[in-house]
């Protein structure tokens, strides 16, 4: 255990996250009791009224950085006066905090009326001033901390503050919300002195004056494409409370401050991991491919287990701040801790744009944050709390979105990392992620617009089918047909119907009673349809063909194929026999089916009632030939089997009990004789983007959907 503490200790960059992750926590342990005693012993009003003061203060301290905090901690380490580098921040800070703290004051009765009490009174005035410009400072000494790759002094800093904080309430139980926010805001300056003295103990820092003008021209652009990013990031979660309380008034805004500061312990944990990302990513940019890793299995590792903590123990947490906070808060709870998943992704390419000084990319995936969930916010606000929830997921789904192609078209080149650029993949992975998840999502779309489009389609005759026990998938056949011809799926057996599919993707069906029951008064397609397993199918194609694909392992000699016997494993090998044959697999012959371009072929064979509608041809590279399809042809029935062959794959399908479906088979290069291989009773297809402009699968596809219609009517 005390290795594997010193080798994670001494990793720089998860050690520059867990500190601020520690410092996180002892904040939120503090500001727990800090408002449970503020619940506790001033009004709900009061409260509101503070956390939106306080959230105020926050947001103008974070605009007075003016993205001179990230200039820091990419470059600090390359200064050689480090001393005029952190006046200069001191400097630039101060006076950003006074002059944007001053300007809020001035125009306060525009933008938040409830708090135009503060320009009424000047002492109240110089206070607001006075703590915008403390906390902005402790915030800049976090950036100095972090470029100095020394977060453990957050952490300390963290400590002291938070001990202070939490004490400060009893002194300013007579003063209302005003001493909420006082007794918040002198913590901020504690902690500020304490970072002073900290860095002129260990990092030989002496405090001046000092305004140098050569620091400011080279960190000038880079800052204020941070500064402007940083705006836009900060803006939902300064303004939400603004929104809250004039929308929904000061008693919700409490609750809201609450549960953004539980959810807070969350975020803080990608944001800690991807600013020490961020800060070892400027001393060593070889190395941000390894973090970038070493980031994510940290984040997750963390995140995973609080996330589903807080799921389970919401309402006890919220409870501890009075009742009325777990009855108005728990689901906005909910879905704020789920947002700290998509607050992991949005970060993490925060800090790759900030590494690849992709400023433009960083500024519009900024933009896009703000501007989503603000206006979300807008419209969902009205239905409570938990629209600024939906809001904040909202805008953070937008966010990666806009920013994952962003890195792919605005990144430099030589900085984009091959984890996130989907180009970089290898072909067939790229396929497979285009079967398997972006071409299901798109065929779903592109399902529901088909539906609505057929429904208003003059002459359309609208039909129910049932499918029992499943629903078909995006991936199969019958999804497609039933949305482009606009017929509606149901699964509840109590409904009527106008077809009835016995539709399940099992190799062996066991016997459903409500079906048989049903086939009495309605036919039940493939109702006989149970077993699809190699072993059966080539049972009954020996029956009906006279020949057979399976040998004997132990005598055949020379090669072939071992498959399971369940359908659609495709774990399909070539062996050399004689062999010992394994339960669970069928041996059969290897079939030469390479054709010209040196692809296997196979033949996908679609079957209803006693028709052939369609066949069509594919290709498999010659080293993949028992998964990965390459490509499809149309072909005309006749082109692609003679009337015998036609006549016995009827047979043979009535014999499986297989009314609709498809059939793979094979056809000998060496004896041109077919061989059917596996039957499909809930068949799949056309999958991925390889056939999407393919004429010849259109018209595949259109000739199931007209077959689909002749073959099976109402019944």
């Amino acid at each position: 255990m005390k290795e594997i503490f010193l080798r994670y200790y001494s990793n720089t960059l998860l050690r520059n996250s867990l500190y601020p992750m520690l410092a996180t926590a002892v904040a939120s342990l503090f500001g727990f009791l800090f408002w449970i005693f503020s619940a506790r012993l001033f009004a709900v009003e009061s409260v509101g009224i503070a956390a939106t003061l306080i959230s105020t203060v926050g947001m103008l301290g974070v605009f007075s950085l003016i993205g001179y905090d990230a200039s820091t901690v990419r470059f600090l380490s390359h200064e050689k006066d480090k001393n005029a580098a952190i006046s200069t921040g001191f400097a630039i800070v101060s006076l950003f905090s006074i002059i944007l703290s001053g300007v809020f004051l001035l125009s306060i009765q525009y933008i938040s009326p409830s708090l135009a009490f503060i320009q009424e009174n000047t002492l109240i005035a110089l206070l607001f001033m006075f703590f915008t410009t403390m906390t902005a400072l402790n915030v800049y000494t976090e950036a100095v901390f972090l470029a100095y790759r020394h977060t453990v002094y957050t952490f300390i800093v963290t400590i002291v503050f938070s001990m202070v904080k939490v004490l400060l309430p009893f002194a300013f139980v007579d003063f209302g919300a005003i001493g909420i926010f006082s007794a918040a805001s002198l913590s901020q300056v504690v902690g500020f002195l304490l970072s002073v003295m900290l860095l002129m103990h260990h990092f030989s820092y002496r405090p001046s004056f000092v305004f140098d003008t050569s620091v400011i021209k080279r960190f000038w652009k880079y800052s204020a494409g941070n500064y402007v990013a940083d705006i836009f990031n900060f803006l939902p979660l300064a303004l939400l409370p603004i929104l809250v309380t004039n929308i929904l008034g000061a008693e919700q805004a409490a609750y809201y401050y609450v549960v953004i500061m539980i959810a807070g312990f969350l975020y803080v944990i990608p944001a800690s991991t991807m600013r020490s990302l961020f800060a070892e990513g400027s001393h060593d940019e070889k190395s941000i491919p390894k973090n970038i890793q070493q980031s994510l299995t940290t984040t997750t590792l963390l995140l995973t287990p609080l996330v589903l903590l807080l799921l389970l123990i919401n309402e006890y947490i919220l409870a501890l701040f009075g009742s009325s906070y777990a009855q108005r808060g728990t689901t906005f709870l909910n879905v704020a801790v789920l947002n700290s998943i998509l607050v992991t992704i949005s970060v993490l390419y925060g800090s790759l744009f900030r590494l690849a000084n992709a400023i433009r990319a960083l500024i519009i995936r900024s933009v896009t944050y703000a501007g989503g969930t603000l206006l979300l916010a807008y419209f969902l606000l009205p239905r409570g709390l938990e629209g600024a929830g939906l809001a904040l997921i909202g805008g953070n789904v937008l966010a990666i979105i806009v920013s994952h192609i962003a890195y792919l078209n605005l990144s430099p080149k030589e900085s984009r990392n091959k984890f996130f650029t989907f180009k970089n993949l290898p072909a067939r992975i790229q396929a497979r992620l285009n079967e398997y998840y972006f071409w299901p999502f798109k065929t779903f779309l592109a399902g529901k617009k088909a539906y609505y489009r057929a429904r208003r389609r003059p002459g359309h005759e609208p039909k129910t089918i049932l499918f029992y026990p499943e629903p078909p998938k995006t991936f199969h056949t019958l999804y497609k047909i039933c949305h482009y011809l606009g017929w509606k799926i149901i699964t509840n057996p109590k409904k009527q119907s106008d077809l009835c599919i016995f539709f399940e993707d099992a190799t062996y069906r066991k016997e459903y009673p409500v079906l048989v029951e049903r086939n009495k008064t309605q036919h039940v397609i493939n109702l006989h349809c149970t077993d699809i397993s190699k072993n059966h199918v080539d049972e009954v194609f020996e029956e009906v063909f006279g020949y057979k694909m399976s040998l004997n392992p132990r005598t055949h000699t020379g090669v072939c194929v071992r498959k399971s016997n369940i359908n659609a494993v495709h774990d399909g090998v070539v062996l050399p026999c004689p062999c010992e044959p394994e339960d669970g697999y069928v041996y059969q012959k290897l079939i030469d089916t390479v054709n010209k371009n040196n692809r296997a072929t196979d033949l996908r064979i679609h079957i209803f009632n006693d028709t052939i509608p369609v066949v069509l041809e594919r290709y498999k590279e010659i080293d993949d030939i028992f998964n990965f399809t390459v490509g499809a042809t149309f072909l005309e029935t006749d082109e692609a089997l003679t009337k015998d062959e036609q006549e016995k794959v009827v047979l043979f399908c009535k014999k499986m009990g297989l009314e609709y479906g498809e059939l793979d088979a094979l056809r000998s290069k060496d004896d041109g004789l077919l061989y059917i291989v596996d039957v499909n009773n809930t068949p799949s297809g056309p999958i991925g983007p390889l056939y999407a402009n393919n004429l010849g699968i259109k018209r595949w596809f259109l000739e199931l959907a007209e077959a689909t219609k002749r073959e099976f009517p109402s019944r």
